[in-house]
């Protein structure tokens, strides 16, 4: 019996070693990890970037199309009204 005792012992003492070390490597890693520096641009590339999305051919094309939807919808919201 005390054989047996002996080995729980020593698989119960493995195991929260085995856990200690783990939850140590974590927080380690936790704290070695640097933060990712923001990119920091010029107003000058700022500019640029925002005249390059006004410039878009898409997104114009894309607001182009929700202007002409959104003013179909209106007309036919119009439409039912005078009908009412």
């Amino acid at each position: 019996m005390d054989k047996t005792q002996g080995v729980i012992d020593v698989e119960a003492l493995k195991k929260e070693i085995r856990e200690q070390i783990l939850s140590e490597l974590k927080e380690q890693k936790q704290e070695q990890k640097p933060e990712r520096p923001k990119r920091k641009l010029s107003e000058k590339q700022l500019a640029a970037l925002a005249a390059g999305r006004q410039k878009n051919p898409r997104l114009l094309a894309k607001k182009a199309r929700e202007e002409a939807k959104a003013k179909e919808e209106q007309k036919a919201k119009e439409a039912e009204a005078k009908k009412e």
